[in-house]
Order: C-alpha cells, then structure tokens, then sequence
C-alpha cells in the first residue's frame, strides 16, 4: 500500500525538520510548536495546516518543492501495511521539532561543579 498524499506530505515535512533545521529560524521553530498545540485529529487536516504553515515560509516551500516525494510505504509490526493515525502524526511532529531544536536550547558544554 503507498502513501497517501497527505501522509506523503507529512513525511517529507517530518524529513525536512530532521535534515534541514536550519531552514527554521528560532520564530519559525516557535510558531510550529505553537501549530502543534492545535493540529485536528485528523491526517489530512493536519497535512493541510503543514501545508498552509511552511507556504508562508519561502526556504521551506522551496526544500519542500525540491524534494523527492516520499513513496515508501509505512510498515507495521510483522511488515504489514498500515496507515499513519493522527495520534502517531502528532508524535511524529512534536518529536522531530524536539530533537531538530534541541541542539540551540542546550549549553555547548555542561556546567563544571567548582
């Protein structure tokens, strides 16, 4: 089973916070997680409000255009073909807007205990 449109998108969003975080800037990074907070429960709802959000951010339209679309389909357990819940999208996206922003939050080096 391939990918739908919408998972398709989502996953090349997902792709591009992961291997591009620099196409974000700090504002950028805080109005998504600000989206985040109100995405619907629903996978091609939240796919469109992906779409609508990076529109307005010419860098991530362009990477976005620029890319190979995502064609692989998702495996559940044993292999089988499974379609994304909105649940797992949502987790999806809060994790890689976590991980893609954690190296700016974070201290170059720990505190050193005098």
């Amino acid at each position: 089973m391939s990918l739908s449109p919408y998972e398709a998108n989502i996953l090349d969003f997902v792709n591009l916070v992961d291997k591009q975080p620099d196409l974000l800037s700090d504002k950028d990074y805080n109005n998504l997680v600000e989206l985040l907070k109100t995405l619907p429960d629903d996978v091609e709802e939240i796919s469109d409000a992906l779409a609508l959000w990076y529109d307005d951010r010419p860098k991530m339209l362009n990477a976005i255009l620029e890319m190979t679309p995502s064609d692989d389909g998702v495996r559940a357990p044993g292999g089988r073909d499974t379609r994304l819940t909105a649940a797992e999208v949502k987790e999806l996206l809060k994790n890689v807007v976590r991980q893609s922003s954690l190296p700016t939050s974070l201290p170059l080096a720990p505190p050193s205990n005098p």
